[in-house]
């Protein structure tokens, strides 16, 4: 009976053995465990099997971030023409002009979307407010906006001269349609689109007539 269990082990031994040569952790492949074959092994729960932890660019990766990457390659593929007013477009919170990291990421892609394309002639920055608070207020709310947009902008390798142009309207120009005029937590939800800077981009199309969008 012992010499039976010992040939059971040593042929145990000798299939994980087998098996580990048939995996191998590529430290290039962002640390995820593959087959000879190039196959990402998982284990039985379908987890990958990892040497270390995720990055951006891993293979396993969540899937949000796989949507960012998707996301980014879309953006690179585009001129400033297609690009929409959501894709030119940044939010911020409530009675706040800092940028949001979504925000930059955006405005990363923006500023590569605009240097790349020669049709390109300029931009313009243009501030928003919501209408809870006084005119002057907001104004000045929706000018600090515009000008961090456009610092960042500049910051970060769109130096046009165009783009230091800066426009702020404060809450003159409303497009949320919300009901009510207590302030409290569904109001302000309520007017996030209002809390916004769009870049205007000015460029020239194939039948050189200058547009602006």
């Amino acid at each position: 009976m012992a010499n039976s269990n010992l040939e059971t082990l040593i042929i145990t031994g000798l299939i994980l053995i087998g098996s580990v040569g048939m995996v191998y952790a590529d430290s290039d492949n962002h640390d995820v465990l593959r087959g000879t074959q190039g196959q990402i092994v998982r284990s039985t729960n379908n987890n990958c099997v990892r040497i270390n932890w995720t990055t951006n660019e891993d293979p396993c990766a969540p899937r949000v971030l796989v949507q960012q990457q998707q996301q980014q390659q879309e953006w690179t593929q585009i001129t400033a023409a297609e690009l929409t007013q959501e894709q030119r477009t940044v939010y911020f919170k409530f009675d706040h002009y800092d940028l949001l990291s979504e925000s930059k990421e955006r405005l990363d892609t923006l500023a590569n979307v605009l240097k790349a394309d020669n049709t390109v002639k300029g931009a313009r920055v243009v501030g928003f407010a919501d209408r809870i608070g006084s005119v002057d207020y907001n104004d000045k709310l929706s000018q600090k906006r515009a000008l961090a947009v456009r610092d960042y902008l500049v910051e970060h390798g769109y130096t046009n001269a165009r783009v230091t142009e800066t426009q702020w309207v404060g809450k003159s120009m409303p497009t949320a349609n919300c009901p009510g005029k207590k302030v409290d937590h569904k109001l302000i939800a309520c007017l996030q689109n209002d809390r916004r800077v769009e870049v205007q981009i000015d460029f020239i199309r194939d039948d050189q007539e200058p547009v602006t969008q």
